[in-house]
C-alpha cells in the first residue's frame, strides 16, 4: 500500500502545481484592459442568433443584443420552423426595437448533422455586413460588448475573437453543478492554456470574425457535421496563420433549470469530444483532479494525519480557485451555499474523465452519434 500511497501523493502534488498555476493565470488574464475602437467610422456588424425554442431568460438574452452601444449593426434571428412561441416573441422584439435592423428568418433546410451550423448557413447569406458575430440564443452580453469585440477583431493578425463565459442564475442542482464546472474547471483551464500554449480554439458562446476569413476557411459548410464547431472554427483560424483572440469580456449563458441528468450528459459529451479533438491535452487534464488524488492518498495511507491535513488543504485550495474564478474573475451569481457541491462536482468530473475513455458515443439533441477521430458526427 505504501507504493500506491506515494503514487497518489505525487499525483496530488502535481495537481497542486496546476491549481496554483491556474490561480496565477486567472489573475493575470482578467486584469487585462479591454480594447477601444479607433477614432472614425466603425465597421458594420451582423449578429447571427440561431434559435430552436424558448427557455427561461431567452428574451432577456436576446434583448441584450438589441441594446448595444454600437452603430451600425444588424441582428438576424434564425428559426428552424415557424411553429412554437419563439416566432411570436421575435416579432414582439422587432416591434419593440424599431430603430434596430432586425430580420427574422425561417431556416427549414437540414444542411448537415449540426443543427446550429445548418441554421447559420441559411442565415449567413442575408448578412448585410462582413463583420459577423455568431452567438447562442442563451447568451447575455453587456451594452458595450460589440464595441470591445470589434476593437479586438481590428487588431493586427486577429482572425477570430471569442469571450469567456459564466453561468447565469442557477435554480437546480444540475445548473449549479454546471456553474461550478465552468468556474472551477473550464475557465481556469482556458486561462492556463492562454499562457502555457496559446489559444487555438474558440469558445462557442460568442465568436466574432469577418466573412472573408470565414470564406478562406471553407465557410460554414466545412463545419456541417462537426459537434464542436467552435473548436473546429478556432483551430482552422489558427492553422491559417491568424490569431485567435480571447477577450477578457465575460458573457453570460442562461440555463437555470438544467437537470442533473442533463448536466451529466452534457459533461460526458464535452469530455468525449475534447478527448477526440485534443487527445494529448485531454490526457494531461487528468492531472488537475487535486481533491480526488488527495482523498485517494488519505485512504491508501491509512488515514495518516499528514494525509488528512493535505486533503483539508486541497479542499481549501479548490474552494479558493472556484471562488476567485466565479466571484472575482467572472463576477458570477452562484449562491454561496452551492459551494458545498464542489467536492461532489470534483469526483463527478474525475468519473466522467475516466468514462470518456470507454467509448466515442454521445447523445446530442436526443440523437445518438459516434465521434470520429477528426471530431465528426456519425449517426448510429
Amino acid at each position: 500500500m505504501a507504493g500506491v500511497a506515494y503514487l497518489f501523493l505525487i499525483l496530488a502534488a502535481a495537481a497542486w502545481v496546476y491549481q496554483l498555476l491556474a490561480l496565477v493565470a486567472l489573475w493575470r488574464f482578467f486584469r487585462q484592459g479591454l480594447p477601444a475602437l479607433p477614432a472614425g467610422p466603425s465597421p458594420g456588424v451582423t449578429v447571427l442568433k440561431p434559435l430552436k425554442g424558448l427557455e427561461p431568460g431567452t428574451r432577456e438574452c436576446l434583448e441584450s443584443f438589441l441594446t448595444q452601444d454600437y452603430h451600425p449593426y444588424q441582428v438576424i434571428f434564425g428559426l428552424p420552423d415557424s411553429r412554437g412561441p419563439a416566432l411570436a416573441m421575435l416579432t414582439e422584439l422587432r416591434q419593440a426595437f424599431p430603430q434596430r435592423e432586425i430580420e427574422i428568418l425561417i431556416c427549414p433546410e437540414s444542411l448537415g448533422l449540426n443543427p446550429k451550423i445548418s441554421t447559420l448557413r441559411q442565415m449567413e447569406p442575408r448578412a448585410r455586413y462582413d463583420c459577423l458575430v455568431i452567438s447562442d440564443s442563451d447568451v447575455k452580453v453587456a451594452p458595450d460588448f460589440l464595441s470591445h469585440a470589434v476593437a479586438a477583431l481590428l487588431e493586427p493578425q486577429v482572425g477570430l475573437v471569442s469571450c469567456p463565459y459564466r453561468a447565469g442564475p442557477a435554480e437546480t442542482t444540475g445548473a449549479r453543478l454546471e456553474a461550478l464546472t465552468i468556474a472551477a474547471d473550464f475557465i481556469p483551464s482556458v486561462a492556463t492554456a492562454y499562457y502555457v500554449e496559446g489559444i487555438h480554439f474558440a469558445l462557442g458562446a460568442t465568436m466574432i470574425l469577418t466573412r472573408p476569413v470565414l470564406q478562406r476557411l471553407g465557410g460554414l459548410a466545412a463545419l456541417a457535421d462537426f459537434l464542436a464547431d467552435d473548436y473546429q472554427l478556432g483551430r482552422r483560424v489558427a492553422q491559417a496563420g491568424l490569431k485567435v483572440k480571447l477577450l477578457p469580456e465575460v458573457v453570460e449563458t442562461h440555463n437555470p433549470m438544467l437537470s442533473f441528468k442533463e448536466y451529466l450528459a452534457h459533461q460526458l459529451r464535452w469530455a468525449r469530444t475534447y478527448r477526440v479533438c485534443r487527445p494529448k491535452g485531454y490526457l494531461a487534464y487528468g492531472i488537475t483532479h487535486a481533491l480526488v488524488y488527495s482523498v485517494a492518498f488519505l485512504l491508501t495511507s491509512g488515514l495518516a494525519p499528514a494525509a488528512l491535513a493535505l486533503t483539508a488543504a486541497t479542499l481549501a485550495l479548490r474552494s479558493a480557485v472556484a471562488c476567485f474564478s466565479e466571484y472575482h474573475c467572472l463576477r458570477g451569481h452562484l449562491p454561496w451555499q452551492a459551494l458545498w457541491l464542489l467536492p461532489l462536482k470534483d469526483f463527478l468530473s474525475f468519473g466522467l474523465w475516466l468514462l470518456s475513455f470507454l467509448g466515442t458515443r454521445v447523445t446530442w439533441k436526443d440523437r445518438r452519434f459516434q465521434i470520429t477521430p477528426e471530431g465528426k458526427l456519425v449517426p448510429e
